[in-house]
């Protein structure tokens, strides 16, 4: 839900300078969107997890999040430094 307002808030800021904030647009509203349409499986598998009493770490979900979350941080320096 957080990365769908930010997803927004980068909306707000494209008047002010224009057409890079739709890279940061589409990156998170990308990660939301995943994170969205696997929340099911993952839940599933972490409940079954507990029936068993060993859950594992999605060790993916986790990386894929920090990947998104570093290309937000770099663009979003990148495009207030070069376009403003």
């Amino acid at each position: 839900m957080a990365l769908a307002t930010v997803s927004a808030i980068f909306l707000r800021w494209l008047p002010q300078h224009g057409f890079p904030i739709m890279l940061l647009f589409a990156v998170a509203t990308g990660a939301a969107a995943a994170i969205y349409f696997t929340q099911r499986r993952r839940y599933s598998a972490s409940s079954q997890g507990m029936v068993k009493e060993s859950v594992d770490a999605d060790i993916p979900a986790v990386f894929w999040t920090a990947v998104a979350g570093v290309m937000l941080g770099g663009l979003g320096i990148g495009v207030v430094l070069f376009t403003s």
